[in-house]
């Protein structure tokens, strides 16, 4: 009943390793690779062109992992404005800006002792780079118009359809954030190259 009451909030689901399907050796990889991740919280990136499945591996990640009965926030970097990315992730204060009318809180408050997983992590500004950079050293973070350092443990699962190195070589990406988020690293293939599936 519990479980059900948990769900209906839409704080879980629980994805199977099935849900992603094929028989090629590639696939067969990835699966390694998620079970290769499962029991330890390193930050892991998913590369994969658009549309071959990078969320359902961080999900399969997460609800099979030690933080499974944790929530899993999803906050896709290429879709929120520059100027709204911050507040949606760290949160804010009331009064940090106009509109604020009340606190409200980010994801990363939302995934604490879960997982948050950063889609497109390569269109995420480099000023908030460097914040989430802090995060994952720190375990801290302080919400838009507020002072009060917050602790979190989170796991961070990031994505990105590009290079996550070349955006590096190009001044896009932060090279210490790279090193930090590319301690294991899962590549899904497209459809066209699982023959088999």
């Amino acid at each position: 009943m519990e479980q059900q009451d948990i769900r209906n909030y839409g704080l879980r689901e629980e994805p199977e390793l099935w849900k992603i399907i094929g028989s090629s050796k590639e696939i067969k990889k990835v699966l390694e690779s998620i079970q290769t991740v499962l029991e330890s919280d390193v930050p892991v990136v998913i590369n994969g062109e658009t549309g071959t499945g990078k969320e359902l591996v961080a999900k399969a990640i997460h609800y099979k992992g030690p933080r499974r009965k944790q929530t899993f926030c999803t906050i896709n970097c290429a879709a929120i404005p520059d100027n709204l990315l911050e507040s949606e992730l760290m949160g804010h204060e009331k009064g940090a800006f106009t509109g604020a009318v009340q606190q409200k809180l980010g994801k990363l408050e939302h995934a604490s002792r879960g997982t948050l997983f950063l889609d497109e992590i390569t269109e995420m500004p480099l000023a908030m780079q460097a914040k989430i950079l802090r995060v994952i050293e720190e375990q801290v973070f302080e919400r838009v118009g507020g002072n009060k350092p917050i602790k979190t443990d989170v796991r961070i699962i990031s994505a990105s359809n590009k290079d996550i190195l070349s955006e590096v070589s190009s001044k896009n990406f932060r090279e210490d954030l790279y090193y930090r988020i590319n301690v294991f690293k899962i590549h899904v293939p497209p459809l066209r190259e699982r023959i088999n599936d």
